[in-house]
């Protein structure tokens, strides 16, 4: 086992003197993986974006919590680590915690060939935080009429890469082909990096508006995405227009010969993050990440009838 550690302070760090402001400070911790997303990057020999996408996941997990992430550490494990290959993963994970300003605290590279396949990798990430206990989520009452706001994703980021590339029947080959549909190859479009929602949703946590729950769209589709968004009892009707929908996802329904649901329970749909916001804070906080570079989304309302989730074109 190699480690790598990286404890030089960051230009663009957060002072760790603010974290001494909160009057009741809490840690706050996500692990995530990058999931089956490696074995395309395996296929096409590419590892530059694999390291920021595990950065990523997990600095939106906590950014969802409420937390303020401030570090990250990562395993990575194979058969027989190549150089060029960790190399690029390694600054991957670099750029992320750059862009997120946040310290990378280190890096451990196993090699387990009893395990791993020649050229597969698996790559785990953590990342610790830091938040105030009075403002944790959940702790205001959902009701009928509050808003779901979504954030729109960079491509697939954590899901369904297993369904996409068993429906596309994807290689290597396929994936250089260039789709004007798409305005780029297939390759490219899947192994972009994952969005970071860093910047909207540190302005939502420095104003007035309060956020009731917030779900990362990176552990399984869309739709359990807004159940976990809005428990029972209650419900919520979602209203995604097919133009809001990158045409990414029309190729898996279309070619990949996926139905709507199926497509709603393993894919994100275009969707990275899923706010909950009461009706009355909402143009504020559309206002509030607008500024900050987001695009957001009104997508639907909780709902009292029942606890389904309706989904309407």
């Amino acid at each position: 086992m190699r480690d790598k550690f990286n404890l030089k302070p960051l230009d663009n760090e957060i002072p760790m003197r603010e974290f001494f402001m909160y009057e009741e400070p809490v840690l706050v911790s996500k692990t995530n993986a990058v999931s089956s997303k490696l074995m395309l990057a395996a296929e096409m020999g590419r590892f530059d974006t694999i390291g920021y996408d595990c950065v990523a996941v997990c600095v939106n997990d906590i950014l969802a919590t409420g937390g303020e992430p401030v570090l990250f550490y990562n395993n990575i494990s194979c058969a027989r680590p190549k150089e060029e290959h960790i190399s690029a993963i390694e600054s991957g994970i670099e750029h992320g915690c750059d862009v997120a300003k946040i310290r990378y605290a280190g890096s451990a590279v196993k090699e387990l060939e009893e395990i791993f396949s020649y050229d597969r990798y698996d790559l785990v990430g953590f990342s610790a935080g830091i938040m105030d206990k009075e403002k944790q989520r959940e702790t205001q009452p959902v009701v009928s009429g509050d808003v779901i706001v979504g954030l729109p994703s960079n491509g697939l980021h954590n899901n369904g890469y297993v369904a996409a590339r068993k429906k596309l029947y994807l290689t290597k080959a396929s994936m250089e082909v260039y789709y004007e549909s798409l305005g780029t190859t297939l390759g490219d479009l899947l192994l972009a990096p994952a969005k970071m929602y860093h910047k909207g949703m540190r302005a939502l946590a420095d104003s007035p508006v309060r956020l009731k729950k917030c779900v990362q769209v990176a552990h399984g589709g869309i739709e359990r995405a807004v159940r976990k968004l809005v428990p029972s009892p209650y419900g919520a009707v979602v209203k995604q227009k097919e133009d809001m929908i990158p045409p990414l996802y029309g190729m898996l329904h279309k070619d990949g010969n996926i139905n709507e649901d199926l497509m709603r329970k393993t894919f994100n749909m275009g969707i990275g993050m899923l706010l909950l916001i009461a009706d009355e804070q909402t143009e504020e906080a559309v206002e509030i990440m607008e500024r900050a570079g987001e695009h957001p989304m009104l997508l639907g309302l909780v709902e009292k009838v029942s606890d389904t989730i309706r989904f309407i074109s």
